[in-house]
């Protein structure tokens, strides 16, 4: 099966992306799945040697409390993170898998709500029976959530990718940005961004004139988060910046 995968965004753009496949899915999820059974039984543990000492109503109120906090966190979990976190769990941020758009943009709060509210389905009759079965059939490896959500998981860039003749020991080093003090062009490394990206790149700035601030922003992050990710960039970047400094920098080298 191809693991490439590539968008057109509605701006004609096309994105590669590389699908996220069972397997750092299935140790994404029990990652996650981990670390929220481990909260249940913290709050478990509290639940039945604190709350039942309160007395009989005040303890079946609290008790009734901690049910509702329980399903908020198992719910919430997933839809904060993979809203406020570029699509990424704990667990997904550990196996280098996002989720985004079908369309190529990063996902929304409704998005994020509809995949995690059919997560129940995908997980019957046990541990996302449903889910697997469907990512089976799926050519790009979506379970039921994904399809009523329009949601893709991809892989990330990874960070310890090398420039061309860099020993293998050596990590790209992770930098923090200031958005108005950091000299990109000191910090960019062509080698790094591939001849599709830049085809991508002079694509997106041809055409950004046109697009409404909103959809620029979100499709200027598209396009250079990926690339950002492998150079080992963090903090606050202006996108657009960004890709206009590469592109210049590329420019200026084949001239």
């Amino acid at each position: 099966m191809n693991e490439q995968l590539s968008i057109e965004t509605p701006e004609q753009i096309d994105i590669s992306f590389q699908k996220a496949g069972i397997g750092s899915r299935f140790y994404a999820a029990l990652i996650d799945t981990g670390l929220l059974a481990l909260i249940l039984f913290v709050g478990y543990y509290v639940n039945r040697n604190f709350i039942v000492e309160l007395g009989d109503t005040l303890g079946n109120w609290l008790g009734a409390i901690g049910g509702i906090l329980v399903f908020a966190l198992f719910w919430g979990y997933y839809m904060v993170f993979e809203v406020t976190s570029n699509g990424q769990t704990l667990g997904k941020r550990a196996l280098g898998v996002r989720v985004i758009k079908d369309g190529g943009y990063p996902i929304g709060f409704a998005d994020s709500a509809i995949r995690n509210l059919v997560r129940v389905v995908d997980f019957l009759p046990f541990f996302y029976g449903a889910g697997l079965l469907t990512m089976l059939i799926n050519g790009n490896w979506q379970r039921l959530g994904d399809l009523a959500a329009g949601t893709l998981v991809v892989k990330t860039a990874r960070t310890d990718l090398k420039p061309t003749g860099a020993s293998t020991n050596t990590r790209v080093p992770v930098i923090n940005i200031p958005r108005e003090e950091f000299n990109y062009d000191g910090w960019i490394r062509l080698e790094l961004v591939t001849e599709m990206e830049f085809g991508v790149i002079r694509e997106y700035l041809s055409r950004r004139g046109t697009l409404p601030k909103f959809r620029r922003s979100e499709l200027a992050r598209t396009v250079a988060s990926p690339i950002i990710e492998r150079m080992g960039g963090s903090g606050s970047i202006s996108y657009d910046r960004f890709l206009e400094e590469v592109y210049a920098l590329k420019t200026s080298e084949t001239d």
